[in-house]
């Protein structure tokens, strides 16, 4: 009896020393801090916009109009992966998710979907809600991963994990992925893979602490089945989950191993740590084949239709134009990483120069990339002369932060092995930006570690070290508070399409697309004198093609200028002609009707002849009877007609009864 009350008494004290080991860890107020970031009323209500309403509002499984099954045999956009025109981003989870979202808190106007003009806000709480949480769970998975980087257990290891957390939680460049709702994929495929490290690492840390290799079915499961689950669903939220299992075969290298020599000597004097790292390998490395192989099945026999202006630098057709500038796009990625002021939602066309030879200055900043690569490789297959324990630990962290955990994750990304359906995009170095993280805190690690080594120095010295120390903290915190502020702005940027746009065409006006959907947005709010200052430039059918031409004749039509878009018009439907005589996948009957149908609306438009505007109108109408606009566009005007006649109906009866 005496036993039991005395447990009684110890329960209040367990529970408070439960929850202050749970106060206490900084992954909760680094997940904390990154929803706090990104927690702004006018964003979270924001419209969809972006890929939104392909990925969304457009989607069949998402919508309803396909059973969700479906979301295991259709692509992101809700094609079948068998069709021709499917995009083969082939991600459930995240559709799935949507679906969720679209289940417990449908938008009130899903009858309006892609009319222009529909409120577009209504129902979007949830999504962006959804983002910033997942986003608030990856941040603090990334600071739970950074203390097996920094794994010595001192206090300037503590301080490096916390900056790596905040660093991640707070940098700007992730707003394209929270603050868009279709990019929930990055969100997802971190997620998981962050879950697969940490159950991996738990396991293998006891390896190199205890230096005793993990065994049992606990063991089992969280180095082998765990991962391999994680890993399964980080491909199926985006494809760049795919290279999970792979970083984890390197940081169990490069933590356990000092460079690839002595991992072969070690396997000739058959040594078990060596041994059993490689049996990890080859596990992993059918797990991933497995999987990958799967997913690659699952594309069927076509491949997705990229064209030259998604990525130019990735398609050029010579190899030394397609090296340098795909290079200079990682170092242009790098400085979004330290310096993230000019952030977009598009890079596609012509926003990016291409480098076609060395008299190009930059170049010279791609060999510098190279050169470090290259000594990063050299290192890790022939180690350092040094055998220095300080040296050796920041070399092994630098390694992993940089191979595990920047290139790996970037890999399939990087137009390395394919070639992707994007110059540049923010979104896709969601993950890979930790590794980034985890080098700068090495660097903020080193500046604290600076004073404890130099005491035994001078006074004078150490002062100066101590100053140092402070410096650095006094950096990271305003670099943080600076970080901060951009996030809101970006946050707010992706509110609606006029300001995401509009903010878009400041940062790059050389794109056509970002030009295409300013000008575009700037029309649906009736500024039409500042839509045609940016459509000028790609009005003509010829430059942009006739979707173009039809916002840019709108836009016209609107101010009174019909006399110079006919003409565009004329061009326009020439254009759509000789594209119907190409054919394929870009220039499908659908799309080909669907651009003559609008022309035929804007022609009509022109026509100061109510009787030959409806039969523009009507002849819109039977080209494409599912153009939404052109029904609604035919619907107003007979209704308007209907009242003029029923106007001058009554007129002529009241005046005969006069």
């Amino acid at each position: 009896m005496a036993d039991r009350k005395s447990e009684r008494r110890r329960t209040p004290k367990n529970r408070q020393t439960l929850w202050r080991r749970i106060l206490l860890r900084p992954s909760y107020w680094v997940a904390l801090a990154s929803i706090l970031v990104y927690w702004d009323e006018k964003a979270l209500h924001g419209e969809f916009v972006y890929d939104d309403d392909g990925s969304i509002r457009a989607n069949p499984v998402v919508n309803g109009k396909a059973p969700w099954t479906d979301a295991f045999r259709r692509d992101f956009w809700g094609t079948p992966m068998t069709n021709i025109q499917s995009h083969k981003s082939f991600r459930p989870i995240t559709t799935l998710s949507f679906k969720l979202n679209w289940i417990l808190f449908p938008p009130a106007n899903q009858d309006k979907n892609l009319v222009p003009g529909a409120d577009r806000t209504v129902g979007t709480y949830s999504f962006h809600v959804a983002n910033v949480l997942l986003h608030g769970m990856v941040s603090g998975l990334v600071t739970e991963a950074a203390a097996f980087v920094f794994h010595a257990k001192r206090t300037e290891d503590l301080i490096a994990q916390i900056t790596t957390g905040f660093l991640f939680g707070l940098h700007p460049v992730h707003s394209e992925a929270v603050s868009n709702v279709t990019s929930r994929g990055e969100l997802f495929m971190s997620l998981f893979f962050l879950l697969s490290f940490l159950s991996f690492a738990s396991q293998i840390h006891s390896l190199t602490v205890n230096q005793t290799a993990p065994r049992g079915f606990i063991s089992f499961l969280a180095i082998y089945i765990i991962p391999w689950l994680c890993m399964t669903l980080s491909l199926f939220s985006k494809e760049q989950g795919g290279a999970t299992l792979i970083s984890l075969v390197v940081y169990d290298f490069l933590r356990n191993h000092f460079s690839v020599v002595d991992l072969f000597r070690s396997i000739l004097r058959r040594k078990s740590q060596a041994v059993a790292f490689v049996r990890r390998t080859v596990v992993l490395a059918v797990e991933t084949l497995l999987v990958c192989g799967w997913r690659y099945w699952l594309n069927g026999e076509t491949k997705p239709d990229f064209v030259f202006d998604q990525n130019p630098a990735g398609f050029a057709p010579d190899r030394f134009t397609r090296a340098f500038s795909v290079t200079w796009v990682y170092c242009l990625y790098i400085w979004d990483a330290l310096y993230p002021r000019y952030l977009t939602v598009d890079w596609s066309g012509k926003s990016i120069p291409l480098i076609t030879d060395l008299n190009d200055p930059r170049a010279a900043l791609v060999i510098v990339l190279w050169c470090f690569a290259f000594l990063c490789l050299i290192s890790t297959i022939f180690g350092l002369p040094s055998r220095s324990e300080a040296v050796r630990y920041y070399r092994t962290s630098t390694l992993i932060s940089f191979v595990a955990f920047l290139f790996c994750p970037f890999l399939l990304s990087s137009n390395i092995l394919v070639v992707v359906g994007l110059m540049k995009a923010d979104r896709v170095i969601y993950l890979p930006l930790m590794g980034f993280c985890l080098m700068e805190a090495q660097l903020v690690r080193y500046a604290c570690s600076l004073p404890s080594s130099s005491r035994r120095g001078s006074k004078q010295i150490g002062m100066q070290v101590f100053h140092l120390e402070k410096i650095c903290h006094a950096a990271i915190l305003i670099q943080m508070l600076l970080f901060c502020r951009k996030v809101h702005e970006r946050n707010h940027a992706w509110a609606n399409g006029t300001t995401l746009w509009t903010a878009a065409y400041n940062v790059n006006p050389r794109s056509h697309h970002t030009i295409y959907n300013c000008g575009y947005n700037l029309s649906l709010q009736g500024r039409y004198e500042e839509a045609e200052r940016v459509l000028h430039e790609i009005g003509h059918p010829d430059v942009d093609g006739p979707t173009t031409t039809f916002v840019y004749v709108m836009v016209l039509q609107n101010l009174g200028r019909c006399k110079e878009a006919l003409p565009l018009i004329d061009r326009a439907m020439d254009v759509l002609a000789e594209q119907k005589r190409k054919g394929g996948v870009r220039y499908t009957d659908e799309s080909i009707q669907r651009a003559k149908s609008n022309l035929l609306v804007a022609t009509g438009f022109c026509t100061s002849d109510l009787g030959e505007r409806a039969n523009y109108m009507l002849k819109a109408v039977e080209t494409d009877p599912l153009n939404d606009y052109a029904v609604q566009s035919a619907t107003a005007l007979n209704e308007f007609m209907k009242k003029m006649t029923d106007k001058q109906a009554l007129a002529h009866i009241l005046k005969e009864n006069r």
